[in-house]
């Protein structure tokens, strides 16, 4: 890749632009040591006092940290997504100042594994709504969701997934869909939370590298009355969220 001499923008600020959406983004990860300044101004075709300008602008913006000796390395500042009884989604990130954004990837019918079941307090091979969903803040990757709805439980709720379509939508939120199947008062009950490295799927939604260790909450959800209404493990990249338990 080179820069455009002709573009009007000057060249380190077009390069400090480029290496600024590949931290934003997760192409560069929290921590990750960028190519030596050499190999940088080779890349962009450029001498190398103006790869030094731009990496020394990133560094003030905070979005590299220059070591004497060492070399530069991309900074993160982490979204913190707190997790509480009823702290949602969409509310972390508007208090972030973030547009939240959820995707459906994926919906399904099938018969709940053991473990969902009892997680579910539902019988072994019942059947369950399968959901997968990505959830994005200002257009970046946040999490890769598995969601399981009992369906005997929650009449209409995969007529309600339906309707929201498979587009990015600001608008969509868990407390939408299950008011419209009834459910009008929902909290989380408990919360698990492991690491472990993503799959190629979970590294290819998330954009993060396949050795970044995820952070995987496993969450059941209860309506007003204490029965299950969604188990949930949801993958955060642990280089661009903290996950903060709030009691």
């Amino acid at each position: 890749m080179t820069v455009n001499p002709s573009a009007g923008v000057s060249l380190w600020r077009q390069v400090s632009e480029t290496l600024a959406k590949e931290i934003e983004t997760g192409r560069l990860a929290a921590n990750q040591r960028l190519p030596p300044s050499a190999d940088l101004a080779k890349r962009f075709a450029i001498n190398r006092h103006t790869v030094l300008k731009a990496l020394a602008h990133l560094q003030a913006e905070g979005l590299v940290r220059i070591e004497r000796g060492r070399g530069s390395y991309a900074v993160v500042n982490p979204l913190e997504f707190r997790l509480g009884p009823r702290q949602w989604f969409e509310q972390n990130l508007l208090q972030s100042n973030r547009t939240p954004s959820r995707t459906i990837i994926s919906i399904a019918e099938m018969p709940a594994p053991a473990d969902i079941a009892k997680a579910l307090n539902i019988r072994a091979k019942s059947k369950v709504l399968f959901v997968t969903i990505l959830g994005e803040a200002d257009k970046t990757p946040v999490n890769f969701g598995y969601h399981y709805f009992p369906m005997a439980r929650l009449a209409g709720i995969k007529a309600a997934f339906e309707a929201v379509g498979d587009q990015p939508r600001e608008d969509f939120s868990f407390s939408g869909i299950l008011k419209s199947v009834g459910v009008s008062d929902w909290r989380r009950k408990t919360i698990r939370i492991r690491a472990r490295l993503p799959s190629r799927e979970e590294a290819a939604r998330l954009k993060i590298p396949a050795n970044e260790a995820l952070l995987v909450t496993s969450v059941v959800s209860v309506n007003a009355d204490n029965a299950p209404v969604v188990y949930a493990d949801t993958c955060y990249g642990s280089g661009r969220t903290e996950l903060v338990v709030e009691l």
